[in-house]
Parts: C-alpha cells; sequence; structure tokens
C-alpha cells in the first residue's frame, strides 16, 4: 500500500510540473529545437514591461527573457532562465521588438545562433 501511493504521490507530480512548464512557457516564442531521441533541449523568448523582484526602478522597464528547457518527452527535467534590460525606446514596440535584435545582450547559450551546441549537451546527458 505505501508503495503504491509513493507512486501515484510522485506520478501526480510529474504531472503536476509537466502542466506548470507547459502552461507558463506556451506563449513563449521558440527560438531554437533540438531533439535527440526523447530528448528535446529548446530555447524559447518573451518580452514584455516587467519589474523583477528587488529592482531599483519603481515602474515595469522594458525586458526580454530567454528560456532553455529540457525534456524527455513531454516529462521536463531542467530549465535555465535570463533576462536582460532592453533600452527604454523599445518600450513603445515592447510586442514587436524581433528576436535578434537585442540577442547580443545574452550569454551565448542563450543566443539564437547557438543551436549547434545542444547536441553537445544532449551527448553529455545519455
Amino acid at each position: 500500500m505505501d508503495a503504491l501511493a509513493l507512486m501515484v504521490l510522485a506520478t501526480l507530480v510529474v504531472a503536476a510540473r509537466t502542466f506548470h512548464w507547459r502552461h507558463r512557457f506556451a506563449g513563449w516564442q521558440p527560438l531554437w529545437r533540438f531533439r535527440s531521441g526523447p530528448l528535446t533541449v529548446e530555447l524559447r523568448r518573451h518580452a514584455h514591461l516587467a519589474r523583477l523582484a528587488h529592482d531599483s526602478s519603481e515602474f515595469p522597464q522594458p525586458r526580454e527573457f530567454r528560456v532553455i528547457t529540457m525534456r524527455l518527452g513531454v516529462v521536463p527535467l531542467w530549465y535555465q532562465e535570463a533576462a536582460v534590460s532592453l533600452p527604454t525606446q523599445a518600450d513603445a514596440r515592447i510586442d514587436r521588438v524581433p528576436a535578434g535584435e537585442f540577442d547580443h545582450l545574452f550569454d551565448s547559450p542563450f543566443r539564437r545562433g547557438w543551436r549547434r551546441r545542444p547536441a553537445r549537451l544532449a551527448a553529455r546527458v545519455h
């Protein structure tokens, strides 16, 4: 009985985590995706006005967020986020900011041109 309860609880946790990730990142624009068997690594982006925790600014600022996710099938295994502040000129056109315009502000794993490196990342995981 205890083993069955543990398995049900673990299944519910995995399902809740999967639902949360899908709901959170569903509206984000995919920049690249790499698949190796059941393993998927992808980069997504989203730009909007945001005020981060412990932010010194009184008002929301234009920011771009990017996330790298790794999934096994549909089950999320790992993710890492990055955010950069955009110039105030981007405020008026925040919903139309092209993905490549501020690409140089991100570290290399979060850039659009980094799509060949996930093969190395996937090789480490296998």
